[in-house]
């Protein structure tokens, strides 16, 4: 029996990272697939499946993680769609940004699926829609949590490399999608989200267009994206459980950047009695 993975081979986003500035990149594969897929809609499932048929790079909001300057980047994308801040963004800047894939999934890239529709109008679109009303209780008991952490938002100050890149942008990129009321008004959340989905029903040709629920397989997927049916079963990951473990890692990993920030200014005992403080909360 080979043994189990650790943590940083697990989840290496969540302990590497690179720092390019995507503002000096370009294209360099072509895009092929859109997959609008909210956040706990199985994106993390989804980002794996489709590497698994050969489509390389694929943006998640993982990415964000794995090369923390892209947050700076949505910010931009988001302040400018959401809250009238600079320039849509048009096929250059999303070039750029998401040059160096073939395939997208989960937020940022699922609110901004009318303008990656425009910008790459020969890639195919698959809509991953999940029930609502599942989906809002899997948000409520996922992501607020981690969003509205005192713990999360205080390291969100120190940790500028990613937390304080991040967060921010998350935030806004909820507010601006659902209004500031995510979390308050759940009919709303919910309305906004069908919404979503039904905008890009109506933007792609049939022929082009996947509704596609996880729990299908890898069938329908690649009879629509002409790929060979792997021989391992469709992903299945970033469950609950794991989602929770994850959120601990990123809790952890942020404290140990603002600590070797810090510690040169501070007292070696109130950096433990910080420490001691944050990872007990």
């Amino acid at each position: 029996m080979s043994p189990s993975p650790t943590d940083p081979e697990r989840w290496p986003e969540l302990f590497y990272q690179t720092n390019i500035d995507r503002r000096t990149c370009k294209r360099v594969v072509p895009m092929q697939v859109l997959v609008i897929g909210m956040m706990r809609t199985g994106t993390k499932s989804m980002r794996t499946a489709l590497k698994e048929l050969g489509y390389n790079d694929v943006y998640h909001m993982d990415s964000c993680l794995e090369n923390p300057p892209d947050s700076d980047m949505w910010q931009q994308a988001v302040d400018a769609k959401y809250f009238g801040k600079g320039k849509p963004f048009q096929r250059e800047d999303w070039d750029q940004l998401l040059g160096h894939c073939e395939a997208c999934c989960d937020c940022p890239t699922a609110v901004f699926m009318p303008e990656l529709i425009a910008a790459y109008p020969d890639a195919k679109v698959i809509v991953s829609m999940r029930d609502p009303d599942a989906w809002y209780q899997s948000l409520l008991g996922s992501i607020k949590p981690l969003v509205t952490s005192p713990v999360v938002q205080s390291l969100s100050f120190a940790d500028s490399f990613i937390l304080g890149r991040w967060m921010p942008m998350a935030g806004a990129l909820m507010n601006g999608v659902f209004d500031g009321k995510i979390f308050d008004d759940p009919e709303y959340t919910k309305s906004q989200y069908i919404a979503l989905h039904e905008e890009v029903r109506q933007l792609v040709p049939k022929e082009r267009l996947l509704e596609y629920r996880l729990g299908e397989g890898w069938g329908p997927m690649c009879d629509f994206l002409g790929k060979d049916v792997p021989k391992v079963p469709f992903p299945r990951i970033n469950e609950t459980g794991e989602f929770k473990i994850r959120v601990a890692i990123i809790k952890k990993q942020a404290f140990k950047r603002v600590a070797e920030k810090y510690l040169p200014y501070v007292g070696t005992a109130v950096a433990f009695g910080v420490a001691y403080t944050l990872l007990r909360a």
